[in-house]
């Protein structure tokens, strides 16, 4: 993994490469053998003549080093285990920062948990300007804090505000923000690097520079962080935030935060000695091996293989060119994220209204980009959108994708139109939310290239994509679309065709439900309250207006024609609509949203509120005399949930229930630190499960009958994990 570089005696200064290179693996991460690997290395330099500085630096061509292998925490027998490592890593590192000689940190690509931690201990960072180039704490997505002595190191360096925000958001930071805050310390080219890295070897040997050792001084740190009242407001201010946004439900950051306070107050090697065993003590918790899970899951899914009849490995082929018929809010997105990766994109519109609307979204955009990557680094994904009016040059895509208004008859026209001009090779693809793929492709002649592509919203930030097959979707077709899905960096899962197919299916039950809770005169802010203290992330209520009422209507009457025993449509929708209620889109829904120029008090933009006219539109609401327990509302709601997630995988839409909890939890917020509902119903265990739906099923009717597969398990003391999911993965 690490290979020595060593400058001949003559040269001056001499200095000493070490390359990092995972065999085999496209990131760079730490595992006990890197820990050893970087022990042998520097006991290899140990008294070497005349050796004046190292450089450490990456063999990988967009990564330094991605974090610690997370297999390490998930596969540990216990917490003695995990801390040792810990432990390990600690003497590793305090090696690098102890060397008698400067260190380098030579950064490009990914510089992300373990590996920062890493470059914090060495005496120099030079980071490169590359848009791959990021440098982030990104633990505390797993249910942990930067346990090697990035809760230690990184205050006393760039200090603790700006550390905080680091550890607590896991957000990434570019290098030219990084040299700002004061964690790395020159910016350069990707072609300079290792000549920039030497140099700076070579000038700290001879003291000609001098390491930054602590954050620069002004006056808002001198009150916040240089004085004890000033650290209990800023600590204080710290655990609110998290309690608010957390609720409680995750404990990594309340430890990061305990662990930072009394860390300034501890020697450097005292403080460094408190972070393993604390570490430990999270990794074996059920918060983060449920998101540590999901992590692992979603790296096994990016590496899904086809097979053809004959159980032959069929390779996808490469999307250069894609086609965007409909530029709405969702095809425009799709075109942005695809173009920035490299994929020439035509966004094709109907009338220059929306089409003008969908390239100024592509302007805005690559404009935000710029602003914080630089305007050379977006230039060239600017280019590759662009726009028409007609099908001109559809014939020459790879791929098409389909994201008109969800209108059956429009869609079927749409695809024979294509049809007919483009070659029988070309994908065609829709991004449909609901409607049946099949339905959708019957009139087509060739349906063996016909796959839904289904993506969320904002396209940029969700990482999940629902990849739709039909009986007659071919291997090949199959195949390139999860190609695609790795060339634009989204989490594939493959689901069967059906009404919903999995996520909207699942989502549209849970909706359902959250509307009949109103209708049984439970308020708006408790039924969202409900759901947010078990672990979603906004409640449903909200989220309906969020995703526009109109959008919910239309996926929610398809739901009512292929389940209408257990869906049934409240007129309480046509009306929402019929009086121009859409939700967040025109600031009228369930609840009420301040215009963009609106202040009240002291010049605050007010908070969306509910509007109390809503509950009118509820015939024969009455609303309960004593308000129902919030806590039970959002074990309803999730039950249901995941009662609708497993009859998906009785009826194989989904594959296995690994696919089943990474759909749900990264396609519509299912509570990640439940880990999915297979795990999370692993968890209550099924037998303890159907004793909650038969008591549930008395008091509130049949929505909460459990299903065959679920009462099959409690039966025979299994769970989901028995059902062959393989997690596989690495970090």
């Amino acid at each position: 993994m690490f290979t020595l570089t060593l400058d001949p005696p003559e040269v001056s200064p001499r200095l000493a490469v070490i390359t990092i290179d995972r065999p085999g693996e496209k990131v760079n991460a730490i595992a006990p053998a890197a820990l050893a690997a970087i022990e042998e290395q520097f006991a290899a330099l140990d008294g070497t003549p005349g050796l004046a500085g190292v450089v450490l630096i990456s063999g990988k061509p967009d990564n330094f080093i991605a974090g610690a292998d997370v297999d390490v925490f998930a596969t540990a027998k216990d917490r003695k285990e995990i801390e040792a490592f810990g432990r390990k890593g600690h003497e590793v590192l305090k090696r690098i920062a102890a060397s008698k000689v400067p260190i380098v940190a030579a950064i490009h690509g990914a510089c992300l948990g373990a590996g920062l931690e890493l470059a914090l201990a060495c005496t120099w960072r030079i980071a490169t300007d590359s848009p791959k180039t990021v440098l982030a704490l990104p633990e505390v997505m797993l249910g942990l804090f930067p346990g090697a002595g990035g809760v230690t190191r990184l205050p006393r360096l760039v200090g603790v505000r700006e550390a905080l925000d680091m550890i607590l958001t896991g957000r990434n930071v570019r290098p030219r923000a990084a040299k700002k805050m004061g964690l790395i310390d020159q910016v350069v080219s990707e072609e300079s690097l290792l000549a920039a890295a030497r140099r700076a070897a070579g000038l700290l040997a001879a003291h000609k520079i001098e390491p930054h050792l602590h954050p620069k001084s002004d006056v808002v740190r001198a009150l916040l962080e240089h004085n004890p009242v000033g650290r209990r407001v800023l600590f204080g201010q710290a655990r609110k935030t998290v309690q608010r946004k957390t609720l409680g439900l995750y404990p990594a950051p309340l430890v990061a935060i305990d662990l930072v306070e009394r860390n300034l107050s501890l020697s450097l090697d005292e403080a460094l000695a408190q972070e393993p065993p604390a570490f430990a003590e999270l990794a074996v918790g059920p918060v983060a091996q449920n998101l540590v899970s999901l992590f692992r899951r979603s790296n096994a899914l990016k590496k899904q293989e086809v097979k053809d009849a004959e159980g032959e490995v069929v390779e996808g082929l490469p999307i250069h060119r894609l086609g965007m018929v409909g530029g709405g809010f969702m095809g425009a997105d799709i075109a942005v994220v695809s173009a920035e990766k490299g994929i020439e994109t035509r966004i094709r519109d109907i009338a220059p209204e929306p089409l003008a609307k969908a390239l100024a979204h592509c302007k805005s955009y690559f404009d935000r980009r710029a602003r914080s990557l630089g305007e050379r680094h977006v230039f060239k994904a600017r280019s590759r959108v662009s726009g028409s009016l007609e099908l001109a040059g559809f014939g020459t895509m790879d791929l098409i994708i389909e994201a008109v208004p969800e209108n059956l008859g429009l869609k079927q026209d749409v695809f024979a139109q294509l049809e007919a001009m483009v070659p029988a090779e070309t994908i065609l693809a829709t991004n449909t939310s609901a409607l049946p793929i099949g339905k959708i492709g019957a009139k087509l002649q060739h349906k063996d290239r016909l796959i839904g592509l289904h993506f969320f919203s904002p396209v940029s930030k969700m990482p999940l994509l629902e990849i739709v097959v039909t009986p007659e979707t071919s291997p090949q077709t199959l195949a390139t679309c999860l190609r695609y899905a790795a060339q634009i960096g989204k989490t594939p899962i493959v689901v069967k065709d059906g009404p919903g197919f999995y996520t909207t299916r699942v989502l549209g039950f849970y909706l359902m439900a959250a509307l009949q809770m109103v209708q049984d005169g439970h308020t708006i802010e408790a039924v969202d309250r409900g759901a947010r203290q078990i672990g979603w992330p906004v409640g449903p209520i909200t989220l309906l207006d969020e995703v526009g009422i109109d959008v919910g209507a239309k996926v929610s009457k398809t739901l009512a024609e292929a389940f209408p025993e257990r869906i049934v449509v409240p007129d309480t929708v046509d009306q929402f609509l019929a009086s121009k209620r859409y939700g967040r889109k025109n600031g009228r829904g369930f609840y009420i949203y301040p215009g963009e120029h609106e202040r009240g008090f002291l010049g605050k933009k007010p908070r969306k509120r509910v509007d109390p006219e809503v509950y009118e539109f509820f015939a024969g609401r009455t609303p309960l005399a004593e308000p129902g327990d919030p806590e039970e509302l959002g074990e309803r709601l999730t039950l249901i949930a995941a009662l609708e997630a497993i009859r998906c995988l009785e009826e194989g839409i989904i594959a296995s229930p690994r696919d089943g909890d990474i759909g749900a939890v990264f396609g519509f917020g299912y509570p990640p630190m439940r880990g999915g509902p297979f795990r999370h119903i692993d968890a209550l265990g099924p037998g303890a499960v159907c004793s909650r739906l038969a008591q549930l099923r008395e008091r509130y009717g049949d929505t909460y009958t459990p299903p065959a597969l679920l009462l099959e398990l409690a039966r025979s003391g299994k769970n989901f994990s028995s059902l062959n999911d393989n997690e596989g993965g690495a970090a």
